[in-house]
């Protein structure tokens, strides 16, 4: 009964200050406890939005039990009020994070759509470019290389020649001299082809023209991985839903702040919430909030806990968490891409001069190749 008058006293409190989603959030939570037919009428009253009536209903209900005197321990219930109020600064403080790595996730996904096709094309051409001056000192450390193999090869013949022979005929020694002396060709040539080799990989040009192969493939790759993600195109309002949307349902089911035996579920649910929040799919997050609401509801650890010790525990490890998801926010702040999205007032024309940007630079890339120079 306790619970529920404070419940009802947190709703009406939200109406004073218009805030709906403790509202929604509260009848989600009274819906779970056995409740009286006046209850229920409060309830339906908020599905309704008839928050005047609702006021009323509850103000009566409250009247009738104030005195009710329900014993609480003290302690507990300052500990229980510290965890909550942890709790919902965590899940604030979470929730700004997905909402910066979700804009930056964002940010990314178009800058590949956008000028995916340009930057590729851009770094094929740089590739090709720096591959053609390798392939000078490559076609130089293959001609030691071969040297060294047919070396190689001559020793090994004159090493089965000599096996033929008889130890103490003349021939052989003929033959063991001419080996000695290919023997120690080969190794002068081995010691060549190490250098040459050595000469390549150490070769900067060698080294840039490795890492612009690394960043074709890799670039190819996830260019190709980003266009072949299934996205769905929202409008300015359907943005701000998909938005809303997402908040409510991620604390319906907020992983960190659950109650133990729960949070394998929740965790499950808040990573297809993310899927669904980056592939903005409006009516999967619809789905998932509306089997929160309908289905199972996860406990919130400061509801649940009654026990001091457990209750202490539980806020040393809340606020470690705050602490690690606030050095984390501090983090997201300071990284260039989050930087660049706060400075950009209109994304559209952004795009728009990076690409012709990115053009010109193919263009100067491609007037190189034509001329068989290297400038980069």
């Amino acid at each position: 009964m306790q619970e529920i008058l404070k419940r009802l006293e947190l709703i009406k409190t939200a109406i004073t200050i218009e805030d709906e989603e403790i509202i929604g959030l509260q009848i989600i939570k009274l819906n779970t406890f056995t409740i009286d037919n006046k209850v229920e009428k409060i309830v339906q009253l908020l599905e309704l939005s008839e928050y005047t009536n609702a006021v009323k209903y509850i103000e009566d209900y409250i009247a009738q039990y104030n005195g009710v005197v329900i014993y609480e321990d003290k302690e507990i219930s300052a500990l229980k009020l510290e965890l909550k109020m942890l709790e919902q600064k965590l899940q604030v403080l979470s929730e700004e994070q997905t909402e910066y790595l979700n804009e930056i996730n964002e940010f990314n996904v178009m800058y590949t759509l956008q000028l995916g096709e340009i930057i590729r094309k851009i770094l094929e051409l740089k590739e090709a470019l720096l591959q053609r001056k390798v392939n000078e000192k490559q076609e130089a450390f293959d001609e030691v290389k071969n040297e060294y193999e047919d070396l190689k090869e001559k020793v090994s013949d004159l090493e089965d020649e000599l096996k033929k022979l008889d130890e103490f005929d003349d021939a052989y020694d003929v033959l063991y001299e001419k080996l000695q002396n290919a023997k120690e060709q080969l190794n002068q040539k081995r010691k060549e082809a190490k250098q040459a080799k050595d000469a390549l990989e150490e070769d900067e040009l060698f080294q840039e023209y490795e890492e612009a192969r690394e960043d074709y493939d890799e670039f190819s790759k996830e260019h190709e991985e980003i266009i072949s993600l299934e996205r769905f195109e929202l409008n300015e309002e359907e943005q701000k839903e998909l938005k809303k949307l997402f908040r409510q349902a991620s604390r319906l089911c907020h992983p960190d702040i659950v109650t133990d035996e729960l949070k394998e579920q929740a965790h499950k649910i808040m990573a297809q919430l993310n899927d669904a929040y980056k592939q903005k799919n409006l009516q999967q997050i619809k789905k998932i909030l509306s089997s929160l609401e309908s289905g199972i509801v996860f406990d919130i650890a400061s509801d649940k806990i009654n026990n001091v010790e457990l209750l202490k525990t539980k806020i040393i490890d809340i606020r470690q968490q705050l602490s690690a998801v606030t050095a984390e926010v501090d983090e997201i702040r300071n990284d260039e891409t989050f930087k660049t999205l706060q400075k950009i007032d209109d994304i559209d024309e952004y795009f728009s001069d990076l690409k012709e940007q990115f053009q010109n630079q193919y263009k100067i890339l491609s007037d190189t190749e034509q001329n068989k120079e290297v400038v980069l």
